[in-house]
C-alpha cells in the first residue's frame, strides 16, 4: 500500500465504517499510514471494507457494533486497544436520520437519532480520552453536518443532534486542548452516500464524493500538533446554503 506517512504509526478508531463516508475514511486513514479499528452495525459490509485494506497491506481490526449500546462500545474500544494499541485518533462518523415531519417520527426513532448521532460520540470520546490525556496527545474528529450551523425543516431530531455535536466538540476542545488533545469538527453538506439515497446517481456538483471528503478529514488530522483545523465546513458547489 502506497502511504502518506503523515499518520504512520497512528492507531485510528472509526465508527460507522461499513459504507459511505465511513468506508472512505477507513481506507484514507489506512493509506495515510494508520492502523485502523473499524465498527458498524453491518458486519458483512464491514468485513468487505476491512478486506480492501488488508489486501493492500494495511493493518485493521473490525467488529460489528451497535453504537446505541454503551457496553458494546466499551468492549470494542478495549478489544481494539488490545489488538492494535490504544487509539490516538478517534473519528466519530456513525450517523442516522430521516427526512420527515416530527409528527411522523415515533418516539423510538427520535431516541435512535439522538443515540447514534450524539450520545455514541460522547461515549466513544469518554472511552478513549484517558489514554490520550495520559499520553499528552490525541485527536478526536467528530463528523457533524452543515446542519450543525443552520436549520432546515423536516429533520428536527437530526438537526438537534448535529447542533449537539458541534456544542459537544467545542466544549470538549476547550476542556482538553491544554492537555495536548485536539477535538476537530468536520461539517459536510450533501454527500453522495446511502444517507440520501443510493450512491452514484448524483452529480458531484451538488452531492460530494465521500472519497474527497475523506481526503479533507486526513488533511485535518495530519496538521502539525501546534495547529488545529478545529472546524471545517465543506459543500458541493451548487448546494443551496
Amino acid at each position: 500500500m502506497e502511504q502518506n506517512r503523515g499518520l504512520n504509526g497512528s492507531k485510528a478508531l472509526i465508527t460507522g465504517a461499513s459504507r459511505g463516508l465511513g468506508a472512505s475514511l477507513a481506507v484514507a486513514l489506512a493509506q495515510a499510514g494508520a492502523s485502523v479499528a473499524l465498527c458498524a452495525r453491518n458486519g458483512e459490509q464491514l468485513s468487505g471494507v476491512a478486506a480492501s485494506i488488508t489486501d493492500n497491506g494495511g493493518k485493521v481490526f473490525h467488529r460489528p457494533v451497535d453504537v446505541t449500546d454503551r457496553q458494546q462500545i466499551l468492549d470494542f474500544v478495549e478489544a481494539a486497544a488490545a489488538e492494535l494499541g490504544p487509539a490516538d485518533i478517534l473519528v466519530n462518523n456513525a450517523g442516522l436520520g430521516w427526512y420527515k415531519p416530527l409528527l411522523e417520527y415515533s418516539y423510538e426513532e427520535m431516541d435512535r437519532v439522538i443515540d447514534v448521532n450524539l450520545r455514541a460520540a460522547m461515549v466513544f470520546s469518554r472511552a478513549v480520552l484517558p489514554h490520550m490525556v495520559a499520553a499528552g496527545r490525541g485527536k478526536i474528529l467528530n463528523v457533524a453536518s452543515d446542519l450543525s450551523r443552520r436549520v432546515i425543516p423536516n429533520m428536527a431530531p437530526y438537526v438537534a443532534a448535529k447542533h449537539g455535536i458541534a456544542g459537544f466538540s467545542g466544549s470538549l476542545l476547550r476542556e482538553v486542548k491544554d492537555q495536548g488533545v485536539q477535538v476537530l469538527t468536520l461539517m459536510p453538506g450533501i454527500m453522495d452516500t446511502w444517507f440520501g439515497g443510493p450512491p452514484g446517481e448524483r452529480d458531484d456538483t451538488w452531492a460530494m464524493n465521500p472519497d474527497h471528503v475523506a481526503e479533507l478529514a486526513v488533511f485535518m488530522l495530519t496538521q502539525p500538533n501546534h495547529m488545529m483545523t478545529d472546524e471545517v465546513t465543506v459543500h458541493p458547489m451548487y448546494q443551496e446554503l
